[in-house]
């Protein structure tokens, strides 16, 4: 009993730190994205618009450490997200970036350099792509509904009906 007790008072301070650096975020309405996205040093420095999707892996940073070896200093500088944004599986998104409204940022992209409203960017560093509409256009013929809601938080139990209705459960 002694050691549940001492397991949970070690599991409440590292939560209770862990709140405590992630205080004062600026993250719009029904946005899908883990603390693990938002860089850990300044997180405060990010803001995100509403109705933004972060994927797993993808990391927004608000500083540059490449000089501490050589000058002990940091590079902090603000980044801004806009609406409607979606940033890819395992992109980067650069301090002192601004991205615009209606944009979709590539899995894997090194984003460098600001990216104006309803584009679509990727690559290493990221370059235009092409307009959102135009991407839209070119994948509808393979886009499907959603079971879940993308204004809240997915479930399992959503995640396992939408594999159901593509078929990924059926005995073969």
């Amino acid at each position: 009993m002694r050691f549940v007790h001492l397991i949970k008072r070690i599991f409440l301070k590292l939560n209770e730190n862990k709140i405590e650096k992630y205080k004062n975020l600026r993250i719009g309405q029904f946005c899908q994205y883990s603390l693990d996205n938002l860089d850990g040093i300044a997180p405060q420095l990010i803001t995100i618009g509403d109705h933004c999707v972060i994927a797993p892996k993808a990391v927004i940073l608000t500083h540059d450490a490449c000089l501490v070896p050589t000058t002990g200093k940091y590079v902090f500088k603000e980044v801004i997200i806009g609406n409607k944004v979606f940033i890819g599986y395992g992109a980067v998104i650069m301090p002192g970036v601004i991205i615009g409204d209606n944009c979709v940022i590539g899995s894997n992209s090194v984003v460098t350099k600001n990216v104006p409203s309803d584009s679509v960017y990727a690559g290493v560093p990221a370059k235009f792509i092409c307009k959102v509409k135009e991407l839209e256009n070119k994948k509808n013929s393979d886009l499907t509904e959603a079971i879940f809601d993308w204004k809240k938080e997915i479930t399992t139990k959503e995640i396992l009906l939408q594999q159901n209705k593509l078929g990924l459960h059926n005995e073969k």
